[in-house]
């Protein structure tokens, strides 16, 4: 019998509601999967930025015999007291770096303000020597002298302070919304000493068109310093520091020691106070631990941990440039436990390079 004209077979409401509470489940079922393969790329591409960084910093060590320092803080010994202050460089590992990471066009847009002679030098590598700046280019004499946000122009235009506004994502972690704005600005120096750690950032609107970076250098349990326990473990990337590989080899091994890592150095959950920027932050150290980044904490100690926002590990770059995640465990910074083959002492180990310690980390080790 034929059907009469106008009519059409079609999908009853009940059928359309069960099809779409199918899709439904499917997709509920099918986006954690999704998530985690997402997270499991990023994670990839995280250690693969950290490895890249690693390569270019032995690169640079084929060319100097040294490895790049951390940063370019204090003169040593010329700055005998250590203490913070804006009458220096304050430019990072990153920045020394970028020709061995294909930016030297980038590079060579920066300028080196100084106090005497020509105020608007290129970056010469290495400028950070503290006992030859004048034997480097002798009509200059201390080329140690003024911050590098200082250069506004007019050569290139807008200087520095708009140069450091690229944003490089070899520098940025896939798994942080880094670029987000922040709360109150972005750090442009770092420093560690005498059992502190403190910085300066530039304030917003401007500090938000700085450019960041999730990765710095490890300058061991706190730094250069020279104290009974804390002396024992020095890392690699300091301020102004020239360590070699084969000092690395023969101490602790580069297989054993960290060189780079990751950092939130605000919270990780919710607006965030402050990043680091590649031009300025160089270096931390390991002392206060690896912070999830979820809150804020009473000592403030969350900008200036190595952190992430992976679900359960900070990576590193380790000094033979392989890549693993080390575990948060029990290693942060309320838990200052000097037992040996604590989470926190075994960090401590794994940050200095000269201990001679080699303590069972498979608790923190990913």
């Amino acid at each position: 019998m034929s059907r009469p004209l106008g009519l059409r077979k079609g999908f009853t409401l009940i059928e359309l509601l069960v099809v779409i509470a199918i899709i439904a489940i499917l997709m509920a079922l099918l986006l954690p999967a999704v998530q985690k393969v997402r997270e499991a790329a990023n994670k990839m591409l995280c250690a693969s930025n950290l490895r890249q960084i690693g390569i270019a910093s032995h690169n640079y060590h084929n060319d100097y015999f040294k490895l790049p320092p951390g940063y370019v803080g204090p003169l040593v010994p010329g700055d005998a007291s250590y203490a913070f202050t804006w009458n220096r460089q304050w430019s990072g590992v990153l920045v020394i770096l970028l020709p061995y990471m294909e930016q030297d066009n980038l590079f060579k847009l920066l300028r080196e303000p100084v106090n005497q002679g020509n105020p608007y030098l290129p970056p010469t590598i290495p400028f950070w020597n503290a006992n030859a700046d004048a034997v480097i280019n002798p009509s200059v004499g201390n080329r140690s002298s003024v911050g590098w946000w200082t250069h506004t122009g007019p050569t290139p235009p807008g200087g520095n302070f708009v140069t450091a506004r690229t944003k490089l994502k070899m520098f940025e972690c896939p798994s942080d919304t880094v670029r987000e704005d922040v709360l109150y600005g972005r750090f442009i120096a770092a420093h560690c000493y005498s059992y502190g750690f403190t910085g300066g950032y530039y304030g917003n609107p401007d500090g938000n068109l700085m450019g960041p970076a999730n990765y710095v250098g490890v300058m061991g349990g706190w730094g250069d310093q020279t104290t009974p326990y804390y002396g024992n473990y020095i890392g690699i990337m300091c301020n102004r520091s020239e360590n070699s590989l084969g000092q690395i080899t023969v101490q602790d091994g580069t297989s054993n020691t960290l060189m780079f890592g990751e950092t939130l150095m605000s919270v990780g959950v919710g607006q965030r106070q402050w990043t680091a920027t590649w031009m300025g932050v160089g270096s931390m150290p390991v002392a206060w631990g690896l912070g999830r980044g979820n809150s804020a904490l009473a000592d403030g100690s969350q900008w200036y941990r190595f952190g992430s926002r992976h679900a359960a590990v900070v990576q590193f770059c380790w000094g033979d440039c392989s890549t693993r995640g080390v575990r948060f465990g029990t290693t942060a910074s309320s838990n200052f436990d000097f037992t040996v083959s604590s989470d926190w002492h075994v960090l401590m180990e794994m940050g200095g390079r000269k201990d001679g310690e080699n303590d069972n980390r498979a608790s923190i080790l990913d």
